[in-house]
């Protein structure tokens, strides 16, 4: 049970930081993103508060919903990826080669995930001026 936890917890922490560090590319200040229930609501406020193009702030909007969509997507599959690896770290008789081709699937999925990631942001950082972005990522 243990080492599942510590399994766990480190796909998990693989994850966030490699978000994190990405948004922390992206933005002028440090702060961590987390999703919360209240997340949606949030970004859709600031958005209404910081853009005052009615078409802009539509899309803007959107373009906030996927990346928090991405965001539950991808942390759903480090889940299922990091039970794969726990089942297969239980199992004594597991190859390197299955362990590997795990790995292989949660690099693919980092990887994935963070390219459109990538295209998500500058999507829309097309959308807004300077002074628009630095209030939504402030």
């Amino acid at each position: 049970m243990k080492r599942q936890a510590v399994w766990k917890a480190g796909a998990f922490l693989t994850c966030i930081a490699t978000a994190l560090l990405l948004n922390l590319s992206c933005s002028s200040s440090p702060k961590a993103f987390s999703v919360s229930p209240h997340t949606a609501e949030e970004w859709n406020a600031l958005v209404g508060q910081t853009i005052p193009d009615q078409q802009r702030a539509v899309k803007v909007r959107e373009l906030g919903l996927q990346l928090i969509a991405l965001f539950d997507s991808m942390k759903a599959e480090v889940e299922q990826l990091s039970a794969q690896a726990v089942a297969l770290n239980e199992n004594y008789s597991c190859t390197r080669g299955e362990m590997e081709g795990v790995m292989a699937r949660f690099a693919e999925v980092r990887d994935r995930t963070l390219s459109k990631y990538r295209d998500v942001v500058f999507a829309m950082r097309s959308q807004v001026n300077e002074k628009e972005w630095k209030k939504l990522t402030d």
